[in-house]
């Protein structure tokens, strides 16, 4: 269970440039990492999300809706398997801590394992409480782009945007290439 959440909580980027699209017909904005040159994966986020800037390799781009609910995701290249594997647990490490200092009454379900355009990854729901004690689901998805490259998108959902939530770890798109390449 500990390496899954790490791994699920690793999608990882090696950020160049972040390069979005949008589709005013289904009100979608499509989300290219490091760039639309280079993606690494693509996901298709609701339009109205608020995109934050990402500064540097590894950092988490965040989507953030109107009402609050957040999306993460991100990608990181290791030099080696082993290494890939050690980011994988103290990634676990640190999003354990994360949602024990920002939310309540956690409950994760049992992981499942996944496969994304013959990637494997994992799946990793529950719920919580946020702060002033509403409801939030949490649901992540993790996704190997290669042998020492992982990536994350994970949301913590208010219920009105748990379908948003969902559709975007579904949209989420892997190339087989890496920033590197």
């Amino acid at each position: 269970m500990k390496n899954f959440i790490s791994f699920i909580h690793t999608i990882l980027f090696a950020l160049a440039a972040f390069a979005i699209t949008t589709d005013a017909d289904a009100e979608t904005q499509t989300l290219h990492y490091p760039s639309l040159d280079a993606t690494m994966f693509s996901i298709e986020a609701p339009a109205d999300w608020r995109l934050s800037e990402i500064q540097e390799v590894g950092e988490f781009g965040t989507l953030e809706s109107a009402n609050g609910s957040v999306l993460q995701f991100r990608a990181i290249e290791c030099e080696s398997e082993d290494e890939a594997r050690k980011e994988i647990d103290e990634i676990f490490d640190s999003t354990a801590k994360f949602l024990e200092t920002n939310y309540t009454d956690i409950q994760l379900d049992e992981p499942k394992e996944i496969a994304i355009e013959g990637q494997p990854g994992a799946q990793l729901t529950g719920t919580g409480k946020d702060k002033n004690g509403n409801p939030v689901t949490f649901l992540s998805a993790m996704v190997a782009l290669g042998p020492t490259t992982i990536s994350e998108v994970w949301a913590a959902a208010y219920p009105e945007e748990i379908p948003e939530a969902q559709a975007v770890l579904q949209s989420f798109k892997p190339t087989g290439s890496a920033a590197s390449e």
